[in-house]
């Protein structure tokens, strides 16, 4: 199988001022023709240092695939360094100028001379087209390998990533096989737990191939299964996916690349329900992630950000004295917010959360992470969950609205009874 390296040129990459994305999607497009990718490289605007970066590629890989540094201007010199790397000077291609002078033409406009440097190729390159720019890409082979070279701007680079490099590629290294991956997104374990339950497939996976990645709140478990097509590789995949499953149990939401709000809202829209939210420490947050879903307003009602107790007394009708005698943050005003939720709008369930985020605020008794989540079922059954969440206030914020979203998730796919044991 062949392998490739990804090379993403600009200083802007090294200095934090640019977010590179070209690398995931050349990646993942390799992936899909079969195409190991073992290394990603990102190199300033220095002709001999984007020079060693292709040598050294070549060195390990089938394919190095660059991207960037092909503009008109002074600093791109990504096809000089293509040209001291394999020794093949660059030569003028007048084709491409005069194809370079039309579009400036259609625009109106007069190509500046050093748009010229654009058609510069190194010597027995084939030159990639590029419709949505000014850069054209290029190929060159070197011995049984290849450098291929595309603009940086993502909206260039992807279009000609499609249609061209991919096709070349294919057909260079006789590609007939793929990768496919697939990620179930789980909440409300630790990574450390996951791995702990799937270790040994973990250690056993070839193919297909584990990988346990944390997030936010979250932790992906990802499967990789390589094949000669597709449909071989989503047999390989399902057979892992369910043992992984059964491991997990109801702590994977989706595997389909759904949000947990997206999985919930499923879940909504196929009971026919509403939901309600009622928010105190993460002002609002629940409410945002259900509205992020396109068609959410098919079952949200609303919420309610009462981070006072007046406005927890007002508008939900929490009982001053519940509040007085347990505090804002305790089970019972969770009940009473969440219940008071569901009555206000009218809602078939309704979440609430109160809790301290920090940094201060906490006591010995109530510490900064103590978090109380409550939902008002259908029957007018109550659910209550006491977590103690660690890290900074963005980080239990998120992490709260993600285990609200979960115990709502997780109630809709019990059976009433599963919830009374």
């Amino acid at each position: 199988m062949a392998s490739a390296e990804i090379i993403t040129v600009g200083t802007e990459l090294l200095l934090g001022q640019l977010v590179d994305t070209n690398t995931a999607i050349i990646a993942g497009a390799l992936a899909e023709i079969g195409i190991d990718v073992y290394r990603e490289t990102s190199v300033g605007d220095n002709e001999a240092r984007i020079a060693q970066a292709i040598s050294e590629a070549l060195e390990r890989a089938d394919a190095a695939i660059c991207a960037g540094g092909l503009g008109p201007t002074i600093d791109d010199l990504t096809r000089e360094a293509v040209a001291a790397a394999t020794g093949s000077p660059l030569e003028l291609d007048q084709a491409v100028v005069e194809d370079l002078r039309a579009f400036f033409t259609s625009l109106g406009r007069q190509m500046s001379p050093n748009n010229a440097r654009q058609a510069m190729f190194p010597k027995g390159a084939e030159v990639l087209e590029n419709p949505n720019g000014t850069a054209p890409g290029f190929a060159l082979a070197v011995g049984e390998k290849v450098i291929i070279v595309m603009p940086g701007p993502p909206r260039e680079m992807e279009p000609m990533l499609r249609e061209h490099v991919l096709p070349l590629l294919a057909r260079t290294f006789d590609s007939r096989s793929t990768i496919v991956t697939r990620v179930l997104r789980t909440t409300g374990v630790s990574e450390s737990e996951i791995d702990a339950r799937i270790a040994d497939l973990f250690r056993a996976g070839i193919n297909p191939s584990i990988a346990v990645l944390a997030h936010v709140g979250e932790v992906h478990v990802k499967i990789t299964a390589k094949a000669s097509t597709r449909e071989t590789a989503l047999a390989l995949i399902d057979l892992l996916e369910a043992e992984i499953r059964r491991r997990l149990g109801d702590c994977v939401f989706s595997s389909d690349g759904s949000s947990l709000s997206e999985a919930l809202g499923k879940e909504l829209r196929a009971r026919g329900w509403s939901i309600a939210t009622a928010e105190s420490c993460t002002g609002g947050l629940i409410g945002s992630m259900i509205t992020a879903v396109p068609g959410a307003s098919d079952y949200y009602r609303g919420g309610v950000v009462a981070y006072s107790n007046e406005a927890k007394t007002n508008l939900l009708d929490v009982a001053a004295e519940l509040i007085e005698l347990n505090g804002a943050v305790s089970e019972q005003v969770a009940s009473a917010m969440a219940v008071g939720a569901k009555a206000a709008l009218r809602a078939d369930i309704a979440l609430a959360v109160t809790g301290i985020a920090g940094p201060d605020g906490g006591t010995d008794e109530k510490p900064v992470g103590l978090i109380y989540l409550a939902l008002a079922g259908v029957d007018g059954d109550l659910q209550t969950k006491r977590l103690r969440i660690p890290g900074n206030r963005d980080g239990i914020i998120r992490r709260s609205a993600l285990a609200a979203l979960m115990l709502a998730w997780r109630t809709m796919r019990e059976p009433a009874q599963a919830r009374e044991m």
